[in-house]
């Protein structure tokens, strides 16, 4: 069974309103999810370091598929091969899966040969609401996220403050 189509692809930047503003302009993406990511939850399922934290702006295109996921991680900028995922470009490729999907998913991506950094887990989202998500390395290394979306009701609802 395929996984759909690419839902966003997360790059590291050192400046996340300036590459905003550049992807807002150059190809006339719009900035939609601005949040604050860190803790547990994203470190575990990301597989980042203890005590790593960012800032997000989500630039969406025509369509909801195909987004970038701006992150301006706080702390050192390096490029460097053993930064953790942490340097300039590309961090992950995320793609979204049915929530009634993901354990299956998960079982594949073992038999197959990735490092799954988690079993799936809730991870909640400032101003988005939960979200269900696991993160593999790919056989040469590649970070990938497979997460399950909340719907726009269940995002409305938690922004008003009734999700849960």
């Amino acid at each position: 069974m395929p996984v759909s189509e690419v839902h966003h692809v997360a790059m590291t930047v050192s400046d996340v309103e300036r590459a905003a503003d550049f992807y807002e302009k150059a190809l006339g993406y719009r900035k939609t999810l601005r949040t604050d990511v860190g803790g547990p939850g994203i470190e575990v399922s990301l597989g980042l370091p203890a005590g790593t934290t960012g800032r997000v702006q989500y630039m969406q295109g025509p369509s909801r598929i195909g987004q970038l996921e701006l992150i301006e991680w706080n702390g050192t900028k390096t490029r460097t091969a053993t930064a953790g995922h942490l340097e300039l470009g590309t961090f992950l490729l995320s793609f979204e899966v049915p929530l009634e999907e993901m354990d299956e998913l998960h079982r594949r991506m073992v038999d197959l040969g990735a490092e799954c950094l988690t079993e799936p887990n809730r991870v909640l989202l400032e101003n988005y609401g939960y979200i269900t998500a696991f993160a593999a390395r790919d056989l040469d290394g590649n970070l990938l996220e497979f997460v399950s979306l909340p719907t726009r009701e269940e995002i409305l609802a938690h922004r008003r403050g009734s999700g849960s």
